[in-house]
């Protein structure tokens, strides 16, 4: 006979929620490197042990928190369909990703997903992974639709294009002024869908 499973305690969602954006406040206050399970507990009202019940680390309880304050925000590509050409249409969503990402607010949680990492490296793979899984997809799935119409080369790495779309951006978070990062991500973006026009017909 299988064993009969009793449903666990279901989850508050606003109990998760107001955790979550205490934690978001402590992150934009006093940074990842001052941000304690403590401080968060506090801020939420809640006891350590309900905060740990839920993310076992402050690795994942940041990670959580920037899906919770950024990326679930953040712009997806046009569907395939949509008005446009395919170039004009991931230029968009482009620049509308680099606007989100250099807000202050987004750019701090960004720092803390990336210090989350660096902190934890056994963890750094599936940080990355579920917490940018989504954009990464959206993105590799537009290019294969321009593929697919004839827009793009056939012969193009389109998960390289994708590294290079979503990580030059964070790079230049990480390492320059939002001036500078800004006119660097266009010159990429421009370089990029040259090069997935290009017939690929020797000089």
């Amino acid at each position: 006979m299988d064993e009969v499973r009793r449903p666990g305690r279901p989850r508050d969602a606003a109990r998760d929620d107001a955790m979550l954006d205490a934690a978001r406040q402590v992150l934009l206050r006093d940074g990842y490197a001052g941000l304690s399970m403590e401080k968060v507990a506090t801020l939420a009202g809640v006891g350590k042990p309900t905060l740990y019940r839920r993310w076992t680390s402050k690795a994942t309880l940041v990670a959580d928190t920037v899906l919770h304050s950024f990326l679930a925000s953040a712009p997806a590509p046009a569907a395939p369909g949509a008005r446009g050409t395919g170039s004009q249409r991931l230029a968009d969503w482009f620049r509308a990703y680099a606007a989100s990402v250099g807000d202050p607010h987004h750019a701090a949680m960004i720092r803390a997903l990336t210090a989350a990492a660096a902190e934890s490296p056994h963890d750094a793979e599936s940080l990355y992974r579920e917490h940018t899984r989504g954009q990464y997809e959206s993105v590799v799935g537009h290019l294969r639709a321009g593929v697919a119409s004839g827009e793009f080369r056939a012969d193009a790495d389109l998960e390289a294009v994708a590294d290079a779309l979503i990580g030059s951006l964070l790079y230049q978070l990480l390492t320059r002024t939002e001036q500078a990062a800004s006119a660097r991500a266009e010159h990429l973006l421009q370089i990029l869908l040259a090069g997935l026009r290009d017939t690929g017909r020797p000089a």
